[in-house]
């Protein structure tokens, strides 16, 4: 435990600002607020830049760069209400089986051939790991946008996943921050259920 504190106080301002608007930017999306995506704009900014410079987690440094691509998409995608309906632009829904099937194969196929390209084009740190998580970091990022219900228990998944990842290379940080994502994904699951049965 020692340890882990140890890292924690270590680490710079870049990682507390990157943690700090993302922690920002999930509590938002789980209440599904539209300022969300500004949060996710800085925060992958910073976490790229510190992902491949610092950990030399090169897929989750690309990873970044989507999620600050698609922090512009989420702000169109949500837009906070259609003037002419009154209702929300994009409701939220559940998934089919086969959009679950599609997402797991997808993701599973993705990140295996990901994992192999950069095992055999660069040196970085947890390559396979790292590139699954990003490949199903992508996956659910589509179904936060399209608003589907259960992206939620995929980004539990995920953070789980992320949090040894991080721990394995020395981001104590980033890790803490994404046992904070795990707790945050159950209240934006439980919330959009609430919302969606309105």
């Amino acid at each position: 435990m020692t340890a882990l504190l140890d890292q924690i106080a270590a680490n710079g301002p870049l990682d507390w600002l990157a943690i700090l608007t993302s922690i920002a930017y999930v509590v938002l999306a789980a209440r599904d607020n539209n300022w969300c995506w500004l949060f996710a704009a800085v925060s992958t900014a910073v976490w790229g830049y510190q992902s491949y410079f610092e950990y030399e987690l090169v897929s989750d440094a690309l990873l970044q760069v989507f999620y600050f691509i698609m922090a512009g998409v989420g702000i169109w995608r949500w837009r906070d209400k259609d003037a002419t309906a009154g209702e929300d632009a994009a409701p939220i829904t559940r998934m089919r089986p086969w959009e679950h099937a599609l997402a797991i194969g997808g993701g599973l196929a993705g990140g295996l051939a990901l994992g192999y390209f950069f095992s055999n084009t660069m040196q970085a740190a947890a390559t396979y790991e790292d590139a699954i998580t990003t490949v199903f970091s992508v996956v659910t990022t589509f179904l936060l946008i399209g608003r589907k219900l259960e992206n939620w228990g995929y980004w539990i998944v995920i953070d789980a996943a992320y949090v040894w990842i991080y721990l394995d290379n020395g981001a104590a940080l980033f890790a803490l921050m994404m046992v904070i994502n795990i707790g945050v994904a159950a209240y934006g699951f439980w919330n959009w259920r609430r919302e969606m049965m309105n």
